[in-house]
């Protein structure tokens, strides 16, 4: 009896432990060998005009990707839009993974909860590797590698969306993204954000709700929680990632974007086990339900009425159930908005409108410690320099030409700090300015 117990205690512990799947799909980040997986129903290889939208689903703590592409799957079959919509599920897997599935040195991963809030991949510990890259940085590098690729030229809108620590990821990147005005002024896409059930929110300023209220705000006394206004729940402290734009301009650029909220109408347990409940986090909310509605007060407390922006679908009767909540009645057509916009690179060379951009470069990473990227086309005899804020040149800065439309930059010499990029080449009238950060 004794031996079937041992037996019976090791199987259940050893389901209690299983890792969640990994895919063999991955991209290379940055242009270095290091991977990054994802799932996807679709093959990213091959040119496919019917893709109109991108939808992008994060998963949560436990990092179940796969089950956040299923349920995005079947929102689609029911909507009856899966041949127009590309659906990826990036994975930021961790430790666990790696020695589960015995993935090879070039893996990315994360410890703990640190991707959920831009957080850097590790790059020390059992596993070492000699980059590592914010999780912010890796969705840029998504989107722009899925665009640039050019096998979707009827993409039209994306749509970035996450569920739990999924939507703590979307609530924060939204704000602080590198690529978004971009793509939206260069390409016409459409940017829209589905921030899902998250255990917490960054706030912008030092105001909390007032205790019993859920609409009224002021600087809270709590002497016990003296970090509750530090990054992740506030702006003080940010990682170098949100760092790269002043909070002006974060605050500007979160009350414009398309940003929509949901939440499901039983997900109000006080006691859920992945639930915040730190001093930080209670601040904003007794459950997530809560929280939300508090959220989206506090935008109206900053801004005023927004509109049809910045609202709150709650899906009646769902409970913190990704499956349940992506495919409700009220919240699929936040997946699957009318597209009424057409891609600049689909105009035809009749129409008046679709004016050549005069210059494509995009550099990358933006948050480097020894080579950045610049995609340019060399033979436009591009001229590249470096400036500090002040304005004060560096010479001697060493740059290889990859191929026709690649350019490698060594910044190992740099000090830590921002920097400027300024380029030019023969078809512009004035350089460009790119921001990217030195780091150690």
């Amino acid at each position: 009896m004794r031996y079937f117990f041992i037996i019976f205690f090791i199987i259940i512990c050893g389901n209690s432990f299983s890792q969640e799947a990994v895919s063999g799909k991955y991209f290379l980040v940055g242009e270095t060998q290091y991977k990054f997986t994802y799932f996807s129903p679709s093959n990213l290889n091959f040119k496919n005009n019917n893709v109109k939208r991108l939808i992008i689903v994060l998963h949560g703590r436990t990092r179940t990707a796969e089950q956040r592409q299923n349920a995005i799957i079947q929102a689609a079959n029911t909507e009856n839009e899966f041949l127009e919509t590309l659906i990826i599920s990036p994975h930021f897997i961790g430790s666990q993974e790696l020695a589960a599935h015995n993935l090879d040195n070039n893996h990315l991963y994360w410890q703990d909860k640190e991707w959920m809030e831009g957080g850097l991949s590790s790059s020390s510990g059992s596993y070492p590797r000699e980059e590592s890259f914010s999780s912010f940085e890796v969705m840029d590098d998504i989107i722009s590698q899925i665009i640039y690729s050019e096998n979707f030229p009827n993409l039209a809108q994306i749509i970035l969306t996450g569920f739990s620590g999924g939507g703590q990821f979307m609530n924060r990147y939204a704000s602080s993204n590198r690529i978004q005005e971009k793509f939206e002024d260069e390409n016409n896409i459409v940017f829209k954000y589905l921030v899902a059930a998250p255990s917490s929110f960054m706030y912008f300023n030092d105001e909390r709700r007032v205790e019993g209220t859920t609409d009224q705000f002021e600087k809270p006394s709590v002497p016990n929680c003296p970090s509750y206004n530090n990054y992740k729940y506030g702006p003080v402290n940010m990682n170098e990632y949100m760092k790269y734009y002043h909070l002006d301009t974060l605050i500007a650029r979160y009350k414009r974007r398309d940003i929509s909220y949901g939440v499901g109408s039983r997900d109000n347990n006080p006691n859920s086990s992945s639930l915040d409940d730190t001093c930080q986090g209670m601040l904003q909310g007794d459950h997530r339900l809560e929280r939300a509605n508090i959220y989206v007060n506090y935008m109206t407390h900053l801004h005023g009425d927004l509109g049809e922006n910045h609202k709150l679908t709650v899906a009646s009767g769902v409970g913190h159930d990704s499956f349940a909540f992506y495919n409700k009645n009220n919240v699929r057509p936040l997946l699957f908005p009318e597209i009424t916009n057409t891609p600049k690179n689909n105009q035809t060379e009749e129409d008046p409108l679709g004016i050549e951009s005069d210059a494509e470069i995009l550099l990358y990473p933006t948050i480097s410690r020894k080579n950045l990227f610049l995609k340019a086309n060399t033979s436009k005899n591009p001229i590249v320099s470096i400036f500090d804020t002040k304005g004060i040149p560096f010479n001697n800065i060493k740059i290889h030409i990859i191929n026709e439309s690649l350019l490698k930059i060594d910044i190992d010499k740099l000090y830590q700090g921002l920097y400027i990029l300024m380029y030019t080449d023969k078809s512009l009238k004035k350089p460009k300015r790119i921001k990217f950060i030195k780091r150690k």
